[in-house]
């Protein structure tokens, strides 16, 4: 599939999600809104919660996927908080724009389950955050149902090809504090999979 398919999913991802994302805006103000300071968002995709952010927040968005990063630039017109790089939350540039104990949040937004590494990406966290930092989420997890894990874990391999690389069968939730974070706040709720919309801090 490679860069061509890149593209054909970065141009069908808004018209293809519109609907599915209604239900899911309420959570996303509710999680982003609040913040202030430096914050880093994971994986922007095409932009989706620029809008959700309070015009206090200073936004530095890393986006893999090139053809997404350039649907998310013409949206930054009427975000002039949200600065944009084409980077993967694991490349070493990274530590190039972001220092340790410099940021005041960090949102992962539908981005944990695509993650090649997500337990790299959360000990990167863990650097990055100042003292009481927030790790804020909204992703989807495994069925807790018998018949939905079966039912994730048999279609897992085809969806991660059709999904660029999403996976449905992550416990991201149990990932997060086995990695020190501990919850604040956290939400579970269905809608088509199983969701977590959390607020974190880590471990003192």
């Amino acid at each position: 599939m490679g860069k061509y398919y890149q593209k054909v999913f970065a141009a069908i991802y808004d018209p293809l999600l519109k609907g599915f994302e209604k239900g899911l805006s309420v959570n996303r103000y509710e999680l982003l809104n609040p913040l202030r300071g430096k914050v880093l968002e994971v994986g922007s995709g095409t932009g989706v919660n620029f809008q959700f952010y309070h015009p206090d927040a200073d936004v530095i968005a890393v986006e893999p996927s090139l053809p997404m990063l350039k649907k998310a630039e013409a949206k930054t017109v009427n975000f002039p908080n949200v600065s944009l790089y084409n980077y993967g939350v694991n490349d070493m540039e990274m530590h190039s724009i972001i220092a340790n104990d410099s940021l005041d949040a960090i949102s992962c937004t539908l981005v944990l389950c695509t993650i090649p590494n997500p337990e790299l990406a959360i000990q990167n966290f863990k650097k990055w955050l100042k003292p009481g930092g927030k790790l804020v989420v909204l992703e989807h997890i495994k069925s807790k149902s018998r018949v939905g894990g079966v039912f994730q874990e048999v279609v897992n391999p085809l969806w991660k090809v059709v999904g660029e690389g999403c996976n449905l069968t992550r416990h991201t939730d149990v990932m997060i504090k086995e990695q020190g974070f501990v919850a604040e706040q956290t939400n579970y709720f269905d809608n088509t999979l199983r969701w977590i919309q959390g607020i974190y801090t880590l471990k003192t």
